[in-house]
């Protein structure tokens, strides 16, 4: 009997999660000090989250148990971006 488990054919959307994460990694350079409450794939996380659910990182961060507080994201975005560029 084989024990080896094969790929059920479907994307689920933890898969989905943690490639669009390390897409944007490997295509945005997001370094945050040592000392951030948060991490780039925190940031990243959230954008997607929001962009996947057509709503904002304050609207997803209010609403999400885990996710890092909408302050401390959009601080983030806003020093490390030009937000229209963002946009």
């Amino acid at each position: 009997m084989s024990t080896t488990q094969q790929a059920d054919g479907e994307i689920h959307e933890d898969q989905l999660l943690n490639f669009l994460v390390n897409a944007l990694d490997e295509e945005v350079a997001l370094t945050l000090a040592e000392n951030a409450e948060i991490d780039a794939e925190d940031i990243y996380e959230v954008l997607v989250g929001a962009c996947a659910d057509g709503t904002s990182v304050s609207t997803l961060c209010e609403k999400s148990e885990d996710a890092p507080h909408e302050n401390s994201v959009l601080y983030h975005l806003r020093t490390k971006f030009d937000l229209e560029t963002l946009e």
